[in-house]
Order: C-alpha cells, then structure tokens, then sequence
C-alpha cells in the first residue's frame, strides 16, 4: 500500500493512498502504524482518510491498533475525512464516539495547534476515550 508521511514536531500526517482498507491492506498498515508509533518522536498522529472509500474489519481493526497505541503511550490520534461508508462502520462497531473524528484535515491540524499554544493536556469533547 502507498502511504505519504509528513512530520513535525506536533504530530505527523499518515495518508493511505488505497480506496479500501481491507484485509488485503490492512496488515500493511498495521505494520506502519507500530513503525510511526514506535520510531517517531510526535505528540501524535493524524489518519487522513480522504482515499479511503470502503473499511471492513480488517481496516477497523488498524485503525484500532493506532488507537489503542497512541492512547496507551499518552499521545493523541485523530482520524479525517471520513467517507460515509467508513463513518457508517464506525457507528456500527459503537466506535465514534472513541476516537477523535474530524470532518476535514485542517481541522484536525488545528487540533494539534491549539494544544500546543494552549499547553494544556489534549481532551476532546466528542471523545469518551476506549
């Protein structure tokens, strides 16, 4: 799978360039997220979905794991751009309201911006936590 990454001090860009997170990409982005996860040195991370048409279990599953990675390390995880099909999974699982979900990449960017001229710790209101 193609993935652009884009990194600053306050969080890094993961963007996969698939139309389908399934369970013939989803190890692929498995294996990256713990690779960001565990090498970069960001407050957090950012999931672009803007490509990302159709997710099955397999897809909701590493967009889990990036979850549960970030959370377990005190970092912040936000997901953007959500196609329907994605969002409609999301509520399925009763996940939306665990993860961070922005309507569009600069706002989530402006997340990470105000976090850090606030210097406050990072909580969402839309956010329950997992």
């Amino acid at each position: 799978m193609k993935l652009d990454l884009q990194q600053n001090e306050d969080y890094a860009l993961l963007t996969p360039h698939a139309s389908k997170l399934d369970s013939t990409v989803a190890p692929d982005l498995k294996s990256n997220i713990i690779l960001l996860g565990n090498t970069l040195d960001t407050g957090g991370l950012i999931i672009n979905l803007e490509n990302v048409e159709f997710a099955d279990s397999s897809g909701l599953s590493a967009l889990l794991l990036a979850f549960r990675l970030y959370r377990d390390s005190g970092r912040t995880l936000v997901l953007c751009s959500l196609h329907d099909r994605v969002k409609k999974l999301l509520d399925i699982s009763q996940l939306t309201s665990s993860f961070i979900i922005r309507e569009r990449l600069d706002e989530a960017i402006e997340l990470f911006s105000y976090y850090d001229d606030e210097g406050d710790d990072f909580e969402d209101e839309d956010s329950d936590g997992f």
